[in-house]
Parts: C-alpha cells; structure tokens; sequence
C-alpha cells in the first residue's frame, strides 16, 4: 500500500517534534554536565560507548529494519514474535560478551582501569534496549511518531534530570553513565504501555531466515557504518588520552548529532515510506531530491554557525578548559555539510532491497579510506589530523554512493549539487561575514556569539524569504494540514 504525502508530512512533523526536542535538550544537559564535569570524563565515556553501542548495534540483528521493509501482506505476528526473542537471546549474550570479555580487553587497550566497572554499567541498556524494539517497530510501520516524540522527551527530560543531580553531588563520570540506562527504562515502560504487546515464548524458524535474509545485509551494513564512525574514537583514546578524547566528543556531539537528529528525522519516516514506492522509480526521485533539499535548508546554516562562530561556542558554552574544541568543532562541521549533500542515500537505496550493496560500498569505505585516513591524521595531527580524516571519507563517500543513486533512481551530480548549491552560497556569505567580525571586535563572548548567530540566522532568513519562497510554501501548507 502506498503511503500518502499526508502521511509522510505527519510522520516528518512528529519525528522532528521528537529529534528537535530531544536535540534541545540533550544539548541543555550536556551544556550543564560540561560546567559540573571535565573533559577526562566525556573521554571515558567515549571509551566505553564504543564497546557498548557495537554489541547493542549487533543485538538487534537488523531484525528492525527487516520488519519496517517488509511488504504489508508478507508479514505475520511470528515474524514480530520471533524478532523479539532473537533480540532478547542476542542482547543477553551481547551483555556477557561486553562485561566478561570486552571489559578486560578494554582497560588493556587504553590502560584505564575504571572501564573495569563502567563498561558493565553502561551495557545494561543493550538488554533494556532490546525490550522495547518491537513495540517502536509496530509504531514505525503504521507512521505513528506522535507517541514515539512524547516517549522520547519524557525519557530525556527525566534521566538528564537525575544526570544533572548527580554530576552536582559529585558523581562525576557516572552521572553520564546512567544517563542512558535511565533513558532505556523509562522508554521501555512507556513503549509497552502504548502498545501494550506481550509476546508469547516462541520461535519460527522460517520467519527467522525471511527476516534475517534481509536483517543480516543491514546487520553487516550497520557493523561497517559503526566502524568507520568509531574508528576516530578508538584511536584518539588509545593514541592521545582520556582528556583529548573528551575535548573531540564535544566537538563531535555537536555536529554530528545535529545531523543525525535532523537525518533521522526523514529516515525514520522515509524508510517505510520509500520501502512502500520501491517500483517507482520517478517517486522516488521527487522525494529523495526534496529531502535533500530540504536538509541542506536546515544542516548548512547551522553548520556555518559553529564554523563561524566555534570559539564563542565554546568559551561561552563550556568553558576555557574546553578550548581545544574550537578547530575540531570547525572542521567537524565541514563534514556534516559534505554529507547533508548525498541526504538520504543509503535509506533510498536500502528501501529498494539492495542491502547487500550498502554492505560492499560501507566495507570498502571503512577498509580504504576510513580507517587510513584518520589513524594518519591522529597520528600526524592528534585530534585536528583525524578530524581532517573524517573530512576526507566524507567525500569520497559522497562521490561512491553517487555513483549509484545516479544508477538506481536517475539523479545526477549536478542536478544534486543544484539542490544544495544557493542554501550553501547564502550560509558562507553569512558565516564569512559573521566571522570576520567576531575575530576584529574585542566585545565579550556572549555578545559576540548572541550578535553574530542573530546576524546569520536574519542574512538566512532572508534569504529563504526571497529565494526559497515555494519550500516555505510547502512547509506551512504541511503545518496548516496538520492543524
């Protein structure tokens, strides 16, 4: 069944309900932890979550995106049921693995004895995680991500609560570590209260393998993806330390979690959506260019603020001892504007079944550009080089999935390049000049970081008043529909 414009518009609408809210206020928690905590305890953390999100990423067996992919009338209650209880053996096995094996091999690997006891913590919300997988796929397939945005701030707001309180009382780095095992808990209840779905113990070996003959590409796809975005973290925290390792996390959670929050926002809802519209070619074309139009209109100019901007950012923000962050956060940013460019490609080409053609492009990406990129770049440059590295795969990896979207759906380069080229001119002209003032006045921080994002955000705002008068158009018919 094909899934309606209307549809899709409400589904966005709530999801960025949900990521813009919760961006919003993880930012405020961090933004206060960042003032109670020190950069050596963003580093830990760091450490540990690189060991915990791969066997949490492995838990779910790509039974997830299976079950959203999966044509309506080919799908049955085993197939959930069987998902469910396959996360749950793999979660538990995963947790065992994590706090028997990894935990030895990870104070190895950095000579920090505290991951001994933090990485067993941290890794009970892989089992919490599993729990509720299905009850968020169930909502997910019928586009119903109002109640997902409200399960997700609720859970927000109360563990940075608790976090804020326990940083106050001196907790240090384990009032990040619970953070996330209270953001489970809570999502967890409130996901099985509005589903209220309760499994029966069971397994069908059939609807395992229909399942896993999708999963297990995405599975594979997902390991590559987690590698090559956390080979910076591992190598940081071997070569450099602790504290340079917390100072490029900040640097780090600011960009990227901006575009994974705004990229989620469209492939939490285009996912199913493009799975629905896979025979139509000319559909998805028309979808995937407005999205990546669309992105550029939001990721770029906030880009360009941090660019612009860093040094006030931090200062104002976090404080001197978090100086360090001013060049990675910049050259960070760059990399989110290279890859708000190629929008939503790899869910585009996923939604069409072609699975196992993410899996070559991630594996040769991680394995040839990934991974030398950015142990050079640590090793020449500390945190600036792999940065740097980051901006390298970046691009090559637009270019290679370009290759093939052109082949899949039709959209060449250029005509990709015209979706994001005035959005990009507008916002360099905007930062450039915003910046070339914050670096000449000798005004305080705050005044400078409030004047010069004020600058930007009216210089863009007016341009979108003048240029991009039919996207405005189309997003408030959207807020009037949902009205």
């Amino acid at each position: 069944m094909k899934v309606s414009s209307k549809k899709i518009a409400s589904g966005v609408g709530w999801v960025a309900v949900s990521s813009l809210g919760n961006q919003g206020l993880r930012l405020v928690v961090k933004l206060v932890l960042a003032r109670l905590l020190l950069p050596e305890h963003y580093g830990l953390i760091g450490m540990a979550v690189v060991f915990t999100n791969f066997i949490k990423m492995i838990s779910e067996f790509g039974m997830g995106a299976a079950l959203i992919q999966r044509k309506e009338e080919e799908l049955t209650e085993d197939h959930y049921i069987t998902a469910f209880w396959t996360n749950i053996g793999v979660a538990l096995v995963g947790y065992a693995i994590t706090a028997l094996v990894l935990s030895p091999v990870a104070v190895w690997f950095y000579d920090e004895p505290v991951l001994s006891s933090l990485l067993p913590v941290i890794a009970i919300s892989i089992v919490l995680d599993a729990l509720y997988l299905i009850p968020k796929v169930k909502l997910s397939r019928q586009l119903e991500f109002r109640s997902q945005a409200i399960i997700n701030i609720v859970a927000v707001v109360i563990a940075g609560g608790v976090s804020i309180y326990l940083a106050f009382v001196g907790w240090g780095v384990w009032a990040l570590a619970f953070n996330s095992i209270i953001v489970s808990v809570i999502s967890g209840i409130l996901y099985f209260l509005q589903v209220r779905w309760v499994p029966p113990i069971s397994f069908n070996k059939p609807a395992f393998m229909g399942l896993f003959s999708f999963g297990g590409y995405v599975l594979i796809e997902r390991i590559f993806y987690f590698l090559t975005n956390n080979i910076d973290y591992l190598l940081i925290g071997k070569l450099i330390g602790s504290k340079a390792l917390g100072v490029y996390t900040l640097s780090f959670i600011l960009t990227d979690t901006f575009r994974t929050k705004v990229m989620n926002i469209f492939n939490k809802v285009l996912f199913p959506a493009y799975s629905s519209m896979q025979s139509d070619g000319k559909e998805l074309k028309k979808y995937y260019l407005g999205v990546v139009h669309l992105n550029a209109n939001i990721l770029i100019p906030i880009m360009v603020i941090f660019i612009a901007l860093a040094k006030p950012i931090i200062l104002v923000g976090f404080g001197e001892e978090w100086l360090g962050a001013v060049n990675p956060l910049r050259i960070l940013s760059l990399s989110v504007i290279i890859h708000a460019i190629s929008g939503t490609v790899s869910t585009v080409i996923k939604s069409t079944g072609r699975a196992d053609l993410i899996v070559k492009i991630n594996a040769l990406l991680t394995l040839l550009v990934t991974v030398p990129a950015i142990t050079l770049g640590s090793i020449w440059f500390g945190i600036v080089g792999a940065a740097w590295g980051v901006v390298i795969y970046k691009t090559i990896g637009l270019l290679v999935y370009q290759h093939y979207i052109q082949k899949i759906i039709g959209v060449p380069f250029i005509e990709l390049l015209g979706k994001v080229f005035k959005p990009a001119l507008a916002s360099a002209l905007a930062g450039t000049i915003a910046y070339l003032w914050s670096v000449s006045t000798d005004l305080d921080g705050l005044v400078v970081l409030i004047a010069g994002g004020f600058f930007i955000v009216a210089l863009y705002g007016i341009y979108l008043k003048i240029f991009e008068k039919q996207l405005i158009n189309k997003l408030t018919a959207m807020v009037k529909r949902k009205k």
